[in-house]
């Protein structure tokens, strides 16, 4: 049996919102999404984590050039990763085409995403993703915009 998770993150990974905002935007993201078979959670990580889209993993290309980067990006990962899991510097230069930019900002085919912080719920009985009218409420209480990743386990 597969499970959906519906993270919405913030687009800095490291934003963490304030204790008072996290819980508003909890309250109302039960509101915007009132079926979650699985429930509802937050994630407050200690470090910065990569949020993965699970089974739904379609590859990852360079944002400068458009080109297949797959093999290149496990090994940055690999060096970016610090000995706990979590990531620090996400800054990177494309093999393709030598742009500089940061593991965060890579065209990942479905959605993916690093964050210390991330709002779930699983298995939302909705259409995913979320309309941007939706997100935007949340980014509203929550001060950051933020970015959907469904992953599927």
């Amino acid at each position: 049996m597969s499970i959906t998770l519906l993270h919405l993150l913030p687009r800095d990974p490291r934003f963490s919102p304030a204790p008072a905002a996290s819980e508003a935007a909890q309250a109302r993201l039960r509101l915007l999404v009132p079926e979650a078979l699985g429930g509802y959670d937050v994630w407050d990580m200690p470090g910065i984590a990569f949020i993965d889209p699970g089974e739904n993993w379609c590859g990852v290309r360079c944002p400068a050039c458009g080109s297949d980067i797959e093999d290149w990006w496990g090994n940055a990962m690999d060096t970016a990763a610090l000995p706990d899991g979590y990531f620090d510097a996400l800054a990177v230069t494309t093999p393709c085409c030598s742009a500089r930019t940061d593991l965060n900002a890579l065209d990942y085919v479905e959605a993916a995403a690093f964050a210390r912080y991330s709002l779930v719920t699983t298995d939302p009985e909705c259409e995913l993703p979320l309309p941007p009218a939706r997100v935007r409420v949340l980014e509203d209480l929550l001060g950051t915009g933020l970015r959907q990743v469904i992953a599927r386990y």
